[in-house]
């Protein structure tokens, strides 16, 4: 029985054979490990790539918050001198902003690891899907309304977006916990050829 079983592997991992058994068994251990993950944290997406620059504290086409940067030294310093304005608007203080988790923002390619909560706190970044969203959205909680529910910002945005005013708990996925920088390059890379 173990001799057929050694035959049949092999038949099985040799050539053009082999590569659709290992892409197979890859695709199966990659939403099996996502599978599990949800599991343990309590999450739907435990796992989720930035592929916007939403959350970077980098300059983009030397934009920054809205503001024209330059001489930029990728500092928090730096960061803050330009995203100030839209951030004291919600009573956030550079003090307090330097005690939130991930206060160096996220960037493009780098892998959240989210678990859910049963409470969310101005500060966390949170995963959540927009009502008629095809795409979950991953930004900081900038404040909570008086009905419980929570307001978001990117922090590389000058303002918030329509939906960001009013997020209900139940949209929320998750919190990140953990971030693996830039791991997911190869997925943004392909969701920008295909153009999803």
């Amino acid at each position: 029985m173990l001799e057929k079983i050694k035959k049949y592997w092999k038949i099985a991992t040799e050539g053009w054979i082999g590569w659709i058994t290992y892409a197979l068994l890859g695709i199966i251990l990659a939403y099996g490990t996502n599978f599990l993950l949800g599991i343990v944290l309590k999450t739907d997406l435990p796992l989720v790539v930035v592929v916007s620059s939403s959350m970077s504290h980098e300059p983009e086409n030397n934009i920054l918050c809205g503001e024209y940067v330059s001489n930029y030294s990728n500092t928090f310093n730096d960061y803050w001198k330009y995203c100030e304005k839209t951030l004291i608007s919600f009573g956030i203080t550079k003090e307090s902003f330097m005690k939130f988790p991930f206060k160096n923002g996220l960037n493009i390619g780098d892998v959240a690891v989210v678990a859910g909560s049963e409470r969310y706190n101005v500060g966390d970044i949170i995963v959540f899907s927009p009502e008629d969203s095809r795409y979950p959205i991953i930004h900081r909680i900038v404040a909570l309304n008086n009905d419980e529910t929570y307001q978001t910002k990117g922090d590389h945005n000058s303002a918030q977006l329509p939906y960001e005013y009013k997020i209900y708990k139940s949209q929320i996925h998750g919190k990140v916990i953990f971030m693996i920088p830039y791991i997911g390059l190869i997925k943004v890379l392909f969701v920008r050829m295909v153009g999803i």
